[in-house]
Order: structure tokens, then sequence, then C-alpha cells
């Protein structure tokens, strides 16, 4: 007998690096998530463009929502999607002004949206490069090589898939410029 998982929730990426860690994130904990981007990662998402991104085919309504992602857990009584559902938008907040960030990381921006109940803004402060740095994760200017060996999306078999998100987690958990641990918290949770 095969038991249907439902889709834990969705992510929204700035942009390729962003991508890259979700995709780690997602393969190493076998998670039913979905990853979104522009244009694969190549083009990058910004805080004063999440508007017109939410407005899109996608994500403009319930309905719309719903038909794009048929995996959803939809309650029968209340036709709605349950609450442990999130959708992460993960941003980098040096592309905006100081009341576009404060907007966005207090969920400000979205309040007119269908989806606010179900949206967590996670933050790098100014951006995911600097947040690891000061985590002690080394990003040199070739950055996608370094993700790629950092962050490999083919499991390490000399640890444990769950060790190494759970390393990643331990490294952002202290780090005040961005609340990213609450997406890997989050994610080793489910």
């Amino acid at each position: 007998m095969r038991i249907f998982s439902y889709l834990k929730a969705v992510v929204i990426v700035h942009g390729k690096s962003e991508k890259h860690i979700c995709e780690f994130i997602r393969r190493n904990l076998r998670l039913k998530i979905r990853i979104k981007s522009d244009k694969n990662g190549d083009k990058s998402i910004q805080i004063n463009g999440l508007e017109r991104y939410l407005n899109n085919e996608v994500f403009k309504s319930l309905k719309n929502f719903k038909k794009h992602f048929d995996d959803l857990e939809i309650d029968s009584k209340t036709k709605m999607i349950p609450e442990y559902f999130k959708i992460f938008i993960i941003m980098d907040t040096d592309d905006c002004n100081e009341d576009q960030k404060r907007s966005f990381i207090n969920k400000e921006m979205f309040k007119q949206h269908w989806a606010y109940n179900y949206i967590v803004p996670i933050f790098n402060n100014p951006d995911l490069e600097s947040v690891l740095k000061k985590s002690g994760i080394n990003i040199s200017k070739n950055k996608m090589k370094d993700y790629i060996k950092l962050f490999p999306l083919y499991p390490d078999y000399s640890k444990s898939d769950v060790i190494q998100v759970e390393e990643l987690y331990q490294l952002l958990c202290n780090n005040s410029s961005t609340n990213m641990d609450d997406f890997l918290k989050f994610c080793l949770n489910e």
C-alpha cells in the first residue's frame, strides 16, 4: 500500500545561491517542498519586486495556487490549506530601502495577500554570502563553485544526510543577520 505525502512548503528564493542551498536541504532531508525562482535562479527576485511576483499566475489567488500545486492537502470542510503549510520567502536585504526591508521582515507587505497566514519571510542581511561568512562558512569570489562543494546536491555518505543540515542549522542559529535557522528548523522537524 502506498501512502500519499502532501506538499509541506513552497520556498520562493532570491537567486541561484539560495536555490542551491534549498535543493541541498530538500534532497538531504527528502522533503516534499517546491522551490520557486525566477528563470531557475539566473534572475534574482528582489524584495521590491515581491508584490509583482506574488501576483503572477501561480500565487495571485488560492484557486490558482491549488491548481498549480495538485499535491497540496486541502481541508474538506473549509476548503483551505492546513496551518502547518508554509510559503517561505528567502531574500537578501541589500537591494531595497529600509522601509521595504522592515515591511518584508515584519510581514506588513503581505497583509493584503490571500497567503498572508502561510508566508514566512526569511531575511539575509545584507546578503546570503555575508551571513554565511559571519557564521564561519567561507564563500569565495567564485561563489557557485563553493556552493556546490559546501552544499552538495548528492548525499555525502561520510555523514548522515540529516547531520549535514543540522550542522548548517547550528552555524546559523546564533547569527542575528538572518532568520534562515527558522526555515532549517521547519525542514528538520518535517
